[in-house]
């Protein structure tokens, strides 16, 4: 990694934790650049704008939460274990990074069509990386199922579902702190229900 490099990842670092912390309308770029001690000029070489920032920053933990996903769930047993460990670990870093998460919809309306593509691509990864667990799951005799990849569209459009239910039901675009916990163990009972009708 040359200088130049270095330099923009301390500065999306530095970003991630003022943006996590106090979300994107509380933060300045004089506050980040500040944080690490760089001149305001020198952050505005990197990133024309904040909105600039903030989409290199969403893409920066979207690269963290993926790698730690893969970590976690190439250490699990079985199926069920990595579905379970990948809900709870989407509900950590959605707890850890809720007003970075929140900011988001604050500025939906202005969003980058480059943060767009960063979402659908991390949907994406999600979508092929539950269908290789069902697809280790058939393979190890853990689970049956005709196909994989059908059976994980139909898990992922649930998990949606309890998510768009309860948003409508409240009247709310994007879920607050409680609502979250709220769906978090509505999703782990989802799993529950549909890999046990699933078992071989």
């Amino acid at each position: 990694m040359d200088n130049q490099d270095k330099k923009r990842l301390l500065i999306i670092e530095a970003a991630l934790k003022r943006f996590a912390h106090y979300g994107l309308a509380k933060t300045t770029m004089t506050e980040i650049a500040k944080d690490i001690s760089f001149s305001k000029a020198l952050l505005y070489y990197y990133f024309p704008d904040k909105l600039s920032l903030y989409v290199s920053t969403m893409e920066h933990l979207m690269h963290l939460i993926s790698r730690d996903i893969v970590k976690s769930i190439d250490k699990t047993i079985s199926c069920r274990e990595a579905i379970l460990k990948l809900i709870l670990k989407r509900q950590q870093y959605i707890q850890k990074y809720y007003n970075l998460f929140e900011s988001s919809k604050m500025i939906s309306n202005e969003l980058p069509e480059e943060l767009y593509e960063k979402f659908s691509r991390a949907r994406a990864f999600e979508n092929l990386l539950i269908s290789s667990l069902f697809s280790r799951g058939l393979a190890s005799g853990e689970l049956r199922m005709e196909d994989p990849k059908e059976v994980t569209e139909v898990f992922l459009d649930a998990v949606s579902g309890i998510h768009f239910n309860k948003m409508t039901r409240e009247k709310h675009i994007f879920p607050g702190k409680e609502q979250f916990k709220a769906i978090f163990a509505k999703e782990k009972l989802l799993a529950e229900i549909f890999l046990t009708g699933l078992k071989a």
